[in-house]
């Protein structure tokens, strides 16, 4: 091993041999950036060595950086998906109601980089899913991805190894084939420490908004603290799962729940919590089930504008549901409906024929883009109440003045087929 000193503390971060040759440029100009700038981000946070990465999942990033980490790059050292865009920058933007000029600046931004990318070995997957589409983490894999939803369903459903990282970081991944050993990657820092108690409840009866209120209430007392949670028997639905761990980095920045019984590294309370009692103990029932919905539930009017799914994108299994809920239906008049899920999931759904019935009860479908961030200020004719079953995209809207109607897929559609909450 060789040693490189790298900040005015002279901490010493090891590198190998090969690692070293990246770090001085021999490998090329665009690797030697990436390694430059995982060096940097390691060393932040104490790290000591850097350790292989098994999958990466990364935005195209903005011009002119993703030119210069792929200067000279011919090949990715880690397999790497691409996440969703921007909704100005997915072929279905106008459809959506988005500005026509807003539409063409962001295809023209985005498309330069993601076509840079596609050269170079990026698989254009843009999801926010990537585990829909084959980018799976294995128990014990490293994997370096952003979006906190798909980190956090990677390391509490499927066991893998990653942190928070940034999109920046997650390209440097890729070309390298590495990340720095820190915080998760170790199992030390692994073990719960909040626990959530679910008291009160018939867990197995509860639908996924009733399931994302409590995951959102969780994340808001958890901040960024591991979770484990008892009273959620198995067997436990994939989409239930997913709405109960996406919300917990919205509310708060928890990157990890175990789920006792469930989860990989959970399978006894002991396990989940390792040789430290918890820090933080608290219980969920109905009351605060409700206190989470009415967190999320922000809309003073019943009147509906927009009624979205698919955040994070829709499993084929949601699709059906979808399907099934709109089957023979038509939206009411003055409604937009979108359905968001990736592409391939799109392929499957509609030789199954389910999005012929979502479409013909008036919806969209959409991809390439996560609704959860939608521009809606960058509309022709901007909404300002929107209905959707996902928490954490209820947060995220919120945040852009957006009245939320916050409810479950039965609700939310019948919602889009009255065009009153409740109706």
């Amino acid at each position: 091993m060789v040693k490189a000193v790298l900040n005015e503390r002279k901490e010493e971060m090891y590198l190998s041999d090969e690692e070293k040759r990246m770090y001085n440029g021999e490998l090329g100009p665009g690797v030697q950036k990436a390694m430059t700038i995982l060096v940097k981000y390691g060393e932040a946070f104490g790290a000591e060595r850097m350790t292989r990465v098994d999958t990466c999942h990364a935005g195209a990033g903005p011009m002119p950086f993703a030119g210069e980490v792929l200067e000279g790059v011919e090949h990715l050292r880690a397999p790497c998906t691409l996440h969703a865009a921007s909704a100005g920058a997915c072929p279905m933007g106008r459809s959506l109601g988005l500005k026509e000029e807003f539409c063409k600046s962001e295809q023209k931004s985005q498309g330069t980089a993601v076509q840079l990318c596609v050269s170079k070995g990026f698989i254009p997957a843009m999801s926010c899913a990537p585990y829909l589409v084959g980018n799976i983490v294995k128990p014990g894999d490293v994997f370096s991805w952003p979006g906190s939803s798909g980190i956090m369903i990677s390391n509490s459903l499927f066991g893998g190894r990653g942190n928070r990282d940034a999109f920046g970081a997650t390209i440097c991944s890729a070309i390298t084939g590495l990340t720095p050993e820190m915080m998760l990657h170790k199992k030390e820092t692994r073990y719960a420490q909040l626990l959530a108690q679910v008291e009160g409840l018939d867990a197995k009866s509860l639908n996924e908004a009733e399931i994302g209120a409590i995951g959102y209430y969780i994340g808001a007392i958890a901040e960024d603290r591991n979770v484990a949670i008892t009273g959620i028997p198995a067997p436990i639905s994939f989409i239930n799962a997913k709405h109960l761990l996406s919300p917990m980095p919205v509310s708060g920045a928890v990157s990890l729940c175990h789920i006792v019984g469930v989860t990989p590294e959970a399978p006894t309370l002991e396990a989940a919590l390792g040789p430290k009692k918890p820090e933080i103990t608290i219980k969920i029932g109905k009351k605060e089930m409700k206190e989470g919905w009415e967190s999320l539930h922000t809309a003073k009017s019943d009147d509906v504008q927009v009624v979205f799914f698919g955040c994070p994108h829709l499993s084929i299994a949601e699709m059906e549901k979808v399907a099934r809920l709109l089957d023979g239906k038509k939206k009411a008049d003055g409604v937009r409906l979108w359905v968001s899920t990736a592409e391939a999931i799109l392929t499957i759904a509609r030789r199954m024929g389910f999005v012929d019935i979502i479409e013909e009860a008036g919806a969209i479908m959409v991809t390439d883009t996560c609704l959860m961030g939608f521009p809606y200020d960058r509309m022709d004719k901007p909404a300002t109440t929107a209905a959707t079953n996902s928490a954490r995209a209820a947060s995220y809207t919120a945040r852009r003045g957006i009245g939320i109607q916050y409810g479950s897929f039965e609700q939310c559609i019948n919602a889009a087929i009255t065009g009153k909450w409740g109706g």
